[in-house]
């Protein structure tokens, strides 16, 4: 049960490399909260001699230091700043420049440079989802896109470059890169000649001047320029696939389907907010602590235990006070299963910005319904994630040891089982979540 998922790290320039338009979409499988079995130790081999002994980390097993901040780790999101040698890496992919097709604000949250191919399959693929993703969200995204025909496997996508240049001396760039995506299967197969017809027609069509098109299709001015652009992407930067996709800035080698980037796009939104401290101490173990949920369905009224659970209680009680749940939905409900909250992006992949411990207590199980624990994405990665269970069957029970357990619910089972069902991970199309509106702590 991932509080944010750890597939989404950045794959710097190699990794982008897959294969000439083919597109490799190692989409990672669905977060399940059964246990995983970790892998049988072996014992070394005699000639197993380390030549160098290098010191384990120590775990802090304090509660706060000594500025009164809870024991936590900051960790930087989903984009976090490049190192130096990344960026001396990514340098290879010149900045967005007047040379350059853009369509979509310039200010837009969310760039994409796509190195494309008109003639490739998988452009035809990226294109349909880009379009879809520019429709739904026209004033965050921004598209800018490059040429990289692949004259090896596709013997037309040059000339489809060109014509879209020949297009775009008349102000139509977008409107060609449309016609000739949009009817790829129409063209693709065409002689040159066939192509050069299909393209004067492609042009009329588009009330272009036919005439200033045609001489601009074989001119020198756009035959060297779609032939720097083949050379630049091979010697310089190194592609040898398409579609190359970059999300501001950085290689993505992930899906590029219009969930999957916006849910990304709504991960980077809910980021520009993370916590970076750790939060204070600001609990006392002696004292009585009880959350009340306050939901679009009603209240949920949760007993927190700060005695077995310190750090995570102090973490979530400093959030509600903070108004940092107010908003957020329960991003993924599974009425035999847990219903699960605390992400503001409400993707399941993000969190507050910090993580902590794990505090598995013994005399605390999953054997019983309305047990609250935390989300986490491996061992110690807890953050603002957290869930409810349903039912203690035996997938629920197998959390137990696992994953932290700090409450459990006094009042409202009736508001949780009336909680809408689903999961995104499942279901992209899954009716929206239901919203929690405040959390509040009593304290005794």
């Amino acid at each position: 049960m991932k509080a944010f998922s750890r597939f989404l790290l950045i794959v710097l320039i190699g990794a982008m490399f897959l294969g000439a338009c083919k597109v490799n979409i190692p989409t990672p499988p669905p977060a399940t909260p059964e246990q995983t079995e970790e892998p049988a130790a072996t014992e070394p081999a005699a000639n197993d001699v380390p030549t160098e002994i290098v010191p384990m980390p120590t775990v802090d097993t304090r509660l706060f230091d000594e500025d009164n901040k809870m024991i936590c780790t900051i960790y930087t999101g989903l984009f976090p700043a490049l190192t130096s040698e990344q960026e001396a890496m990514l340098a290879v992919f010149p900045k967005v420049g007047e040379s350059d097709w853009v369509t979509g604000p310039a200010d837009a949250e969310f760039t994409i440079i796509e190195y494309s191919d008109f003639q490739c399959p998988a452009c035809l693929g990226f294109y349909e989802e880009a379009e879809k993703l520019l429709e739904m969200h026209p004033d965050d995204v921004r598209l800018v896109f490059r040429h990289f025909p692949l004259v090896s496997l596709h013997p037309n996508a040059t000339l489809a470059a060109q014509a879209s240049e020949a297009a775009g001396e008349q102000g139509k760039f977008w409107e060609m890169y449309h016609e000739l995506f949009s009817k790829q299967k129409d063209w693709s197969g065409l002689t040159t000649e066939e192509f050069t017809t299909w393209l004067t027609t492609a042009a009329e069509g588009l009330e272009l001047d036919v005439a200033a098109f045609t001489k601009a299709l074989t001119s020198e001015a756009i035959v060297k320029k779609i032939q720097d652009e083949i050379d630049n992407g091979t010697s310089k930067i190194g592609l040898n696939s398409t579609p190359t996709v970059l999300l501001n800035g950085r290689p993505w080698s992930y899906s590029w389907d219009v969930t999957t980037l916006s849910m990304v796009m709504k991960v980077m939104k809910s980021e520009k907010n993370l916590y970076t401290e750790c939060p204070p101490w600001i609990i006392d173990q002696d004292k009585n602590y009880t959350a009340t949920i306050k939901t679009e369905k009603g209240d949920i009224k949760i007993q927190l235990y700060p005695k077995q659970a310190p750090l995570t209680v102090n973490s979530f009680v400093f959030l509600a006070r903070e108004g940092f749940y107010d908003g957020v939905t329960f991003h993924r409900v599974m009425h035999d299963f847990v219903a699960q909250t605390g992400d503001p992006s409400g993707t399941g992949m993000s969190g507050a910005g910090y993580e902590f411990r794990d505090e598995v207590s013994p005399e605390l199980t999953y054997d019983e319904p309305g047990m609250v624990g935390m989300a986490n994405a491996g061992p110690n990665t807890n953050g603002s994630q957290f869930f409810i269970t349903y039912e203690a069957n035996d997938n629920v029970k197998n959390l137990t040891g696992t994953y932290t357990i700090f409450g459990k619910v006094l009042e409202g089972m009736d508001v949780l089982k009336a909680l809408t069902e689903r999961n995104p991970q499942t279901d992209p199309n899954a009716p929206a979540g239901d919203k929690i509106i405040s959390i509040s702590i009593d304290e005794q």
